[in-house]
């Protein structure tokens, strides 16, 4: 409740009669705004080594969303390997999969995710350079990206990717020997105990350094109700279109649920989950049940987005009821 602010005072002349109207009204302004906190959405930060339950609400619809989690050590330092072993570039690329690296240059802004895709940017132009398609060797093949130069060079951008040991992950060696095709160096410490890969120096914040690899990740949980009356419970990781990060979770659950006193139930569920990079998580990696879900028993500890959606009914199967809220939330910044 937004607190009465009462000033006596004597009738003073014109002109700062009118100025005192200003700053009580400013005044009235921020002490409102100071006690307007939104309850569907939470801001907080998952560490290295954490576990939490954070939980956020739609009062009008008496709906709430609950994320829960054990996040544990970074990937790479869980992965203990013995010095002078053989490291298998396909085993990498599953324990990295769906985490991401840039580097710059030039002009250019390059971002590989590991599974996914590799871009070029600056500002608002992005070029998707190719797919990650198979292991050739130690080479890391992306295939089928955008056409060079149609009409006139319809060839397919392609990018070869080789690995290196380095502390931090990150992009360097950025070159493009001939049109369209290009090489580039990931920097991993995933490769480190095995002496046949090459080791560099990566440079923070720097051509190759890593954007994001401090131990920590800010999250975001939001509950929403849409135009068609669904409701819409999200938690993401703000780091997504980032370098990504290191940090593995050993477990995670996120639920939705109607009003405590029984009168609804969240109806016609849906849900899904994501690694970093935009990666699906497989059916294997999640488990389901009613309006909640959560890892499965092949999770592999990374995670960028989850989320569950569904309509508020009544416990009878009857009709969700009109909101009062007419908003037009777009679906979520990184659905």
């Amino acid at each position: 409740t937004t607190p009465i602010v009462i000033i006596a005072m004597v009738e003073p002349p014109g002109s700062m009669k009118s100025m005192l109207r200003l700053l009580l009204l400013l005044q009235a302004m921020v002490v409102g705004r100071a006690h307007n906190v939104d309850p569907s959405v939470a801001s907080f930060l998952i560490t290295g080594e954490s576990r939490d339950t954070v939980s956020v609400s739609l009062p009008m619809r008496r709906a709430k969303c609950t994320f829960d989690y054990v996040a544990g050590q970074p990937v790479h330092e869980k992965k203990q390997v013995k010095e002078g072993s053989q490291i298998k570039v396909e085993d990498v690329v599953q324990r990295l999969s769906g985490q991401c690296a840039s580097g710059q240059s030039g002009y250019w802004t390059y971002e590989v995710c590991i599974g996914g895709n590799i871009r070029q940017y600056h500002g608002a132009d992005s070029y998707m350079l190719g797919r990650y398609n198979r292991v050739e060797g130690k080479i890391l093949k992306f295939d089928n990206g955008l056409p060079c130069d149609p009409p006139s060079n319809p060839m397919e951008r392609k990018v070869d990717v080789s690995l290196a040991c380095s502390d931090n992950m990150g992009l360097q060696l950025i070159s493009e020997p001939s049109t369209c095709v290009y090489t580039m160096t990931l920097l991993t410490p995933e490769v480190c105990a095995d002496s046949s890969f090459p080791k560099l120096m990566s440079s923070p914040g720097g051509a190759g350094g890593p954007k994001s690899d401090d131990g920590h990740e800010d999250w975001i949980l939001q509950v929403r109700e849409m135009e068609n009356g669904e409701v819409v419970c999200t938690a993401f990781s703000t780091e997504q279109k980032l370098a990504g990060s290191r940090l593995s979770f050993s477990s995670f659950s996120l639920k939705l649920d109607a009003d405590e006193d029984g009168e609804r139930k969240v109806a016609n569920p849906t849900m899904k989950a994501r690694a970093m990079g935009r990666v699906p998580l497989s059916s294997s990696e999640v488990s389901t049940e009613r309006s909640m879900i959560s890892h499965g028993k092949d999770f592999n500890g990374k995670l960028g987005y989850v989320e569950v959606a569904g309509t508020l009914s009544t416990a009878g199967g009857g009709a969700p009821e009109a909101s009062a809220s007419t908003g037009t939330a777009a679906r979520g910044w990184f659905t």
